[in-house]
């Protein structure tokens, strides 16, 4: 008798299938649409933020603000971020985004819940693939201001960028968004231009571009768009704070803006799906300091991949050599 036959490999899982899957049962191909047009799209409240997300967000955020400074952020007025000079001013004027507040994914369980949101995990794996992590999570808090934040991109490469997205923008609106209240402006189809703003096209202002567009957003709505895109800010006129979330996304070989390796807590590791370890950085093997730290850095990225790769059906990759040396 013959040797049995080997049994048929399994089909490796289909990336492209499985994120419009995703996409559809959340409702969101018409935001695709929207975003691959004009580089940007503005996801509504009732879609982007589950289980009464954003209050949270916004209180949790004010909170945060408050402890870092031992001030109470003013909503209603704006005062305590009118004018708001800080360390991001410019010179002879105020912030263009009033005061950042960096490295929030460590300040509390509803900021990893604001990253595991399936809407915002779906748009950064539609443009970023399904091996995408978090560059950075932090918020602005803008009060009247006088300073326009001049267009740029999100992309920090020289051109010319690949047409395919490098980073995701997903930011979490927590007021309302629009021109006078000091929203976030867009000119729409530059993320085709492959390329940066000049110095001499970064004013908002004036002729430079008439088809700036300032977002329209309601609290809770989330604005995704294209590491590409042209954007920029209006300076607020009226009173009050904005105060909105930026969650950057981006591929895996990008220098991140934020280091997590080996600083989440293994509390939140086991809280969460397997996932959020790579998202958070987990499984990002590079930045080895020695021969030593290249091994323990590689096994420790490894353990969090299978497992991702696992729990994903198989839509995730693993580098044939990693799992040779490591499975």
């Amino acid at each position: 008798m013959g040797a049995a036959p080997k049994p048929a490999a399994a089909q490796p899982a289909d990336p492209l299938a499985a994120i419009w899957r995703e996409l559809d049962a959340l409702r969101l191909t018409p935001y695709v649409a929207d975003l691959d047009a004009h580089g940007f799209t503005v996801i509504p409240p009732e879609v982007a933020s589950p289980n009464g997300l954003a209050p949270r967000l916004l209180d949790a955020v004010l909170d945060v603000a408050e402890r870092r400074t031992g001030t109470r952020p003013d909503l209603a007025s704006g005062a305590t971020h009118a004018g708001y000079t800080g360390r991001y001013a410019r010179e002879g004027g105020d912030s263009p985004f009033g005061e950042l507040l960096h490295a929030l994914i460590f300040e509390g369980r509803v900021f990893e819940e604001a990253l595991m949101n399936p809407v915002l995990l779906a748009m950064a794996t539609y443009l970023c693939g399904y091996s995408v992590v978090l560059s950075s999570m932090g918020a602005f808090l803008k009060g009247p201001n006088q300073t326009d934040l001049k267009l740029h991109c999100d992309t920090l490469l020289p051109p010319p960028f690949p047409p395919h997205a490098l980073v995701c923008n997903a930011t979490y609106a927590l007021t309302p968004f629009n021109r006078e209240n000091g929203a976030t402006a867009f000119v729409p189809g530059s993320h085709k231009w492959c390329r940066a703003p000049r110095e001499e096209e970064a004013a908002i202002r004036g002729d430079n571009h008439p088809g700036v567009v300032a977002v329209e957003a309601e609290p809770g709505a989330l604005i995704v768009w294209h590491g590409a895109t042209w954007h920029a800010a209006f300076a607020r006129s009226a009173p009050g704070l904005r105060v909105s979330m930026p969650v950057l996304m981006t591929r895996p070989f990008m220098r991140t803006e934020e280091d997590l390796f080996g600083r989440i807590s293994e509390e939140a590791l086991q809280r969460n799906p397997a996932r959020f370890a790579v998202l958070v950085q987990q499984g990002l093997v590079y930045g080895f300091h020695s021969d030593a730290s290249a091994e323990q850095r590689s096994r420790q990225a490894f353990k969090h991949l299978l497992a991702y790769h696992e729990a994903s059906g198989g839509v995730t990759t693993l580098d044939p050599l990693r799992w040779h040396l490591y499975g």
